[in-house]
């Protein structure tokens, strides 16, 4: 008995050969890497990612988009339009056509303005329903619904003789897979004239194409 603990105690108070030579122990350390690394390992560095989901659309508060093409219906119009939107949901438009002294016209100039919901960006985001590619999730997302009033000059009147109700539907394309920067858009809207300005008249439908550029700005 007395010989284990001597040989024991003779064991705790020598030093390591790695130790004696001035080498440090050997530990496990988790915050480095302790293999060698294989010609064909998966490493997450080098691993593609889809995308957040965003694609720039939280760098700023609002979505500002300038747009100018053509509008198709009553003849054919030079147009613009003008909208921003809150967290790119949310927001407000502003219209305008002209047909640029085009011939017997039913509707020679048009300014336009009401509100604008795209209702898909934050219910699919936030259910990590985005996941590339970017321009897809971006066009999804840039579905539009639009409800507003318009002012009509109808030929032979002055402008404002007729106004009424529009409803609007569009969507865009990002050319550049980004919330920011130039869009290609499309816009269906059906217009129904006020009955107290213009009794009887049909509801119309036109077509706005349009290039733009969107801004994200606080």
């Amino acid at each position: 008995m007395k010989l284990a603990l001597a040989l024991a105690a003779i064991v705790v108070a020598s030093p390591s050969r790695a130790n004696a030579e001035g080498a440090e122990p050997t530990r496990w350390d988790p915050g480095h890497r302790t293999t060698s690394r294989l010609a064909d390992e998966a490493r997450a560095s080098s691993t593609p990612s889809a995308g957040d989901g965003v694609y720039g659309r939280f760098d700023g508060l609002f979505d500002l988009g300038l747009n100018a093409g053509a509008e198709l219906g009553d003849g054919a119009a030079g147009a613009v339009r003008a909208s921003i939107h809150y967290f790119s949901m949310a927001g407000v438009y502003v219209g305008y056509a002209d047909t640029l002294g085009s011939p017997d016209p039913r509707s020679r100039r048009s300014l336009s303005f009401g509100v604008d919901l795209r209702p898909a960006f934050v219910p699919r985001w936030s259910r990590d329903m985005e996941a590339g590619p970017s321009v897809l999730d971006l066009s999804i997302d840039s579905f539009s619904l639009g409800l507003g009033v318009y002012l009509r000059e109808p030929a032979g009147a002055p402008f404002g003789d007729r106004r009424g109700l529009e409803l609007s539907l569009g969507a865009g394309l990002p050319l550049a897979g980004r919330a920011d920067g130039p869009w290609l858009g499309a816009r269906g809207n059906l217009r129904w004239d006020d009955p107290a300005s213009a009794a009887g008249e049909p509801a119309r439908a036109t077509l706005l194409a349009t290039l733009g550029w969107h801004w994200m700005i606080d």
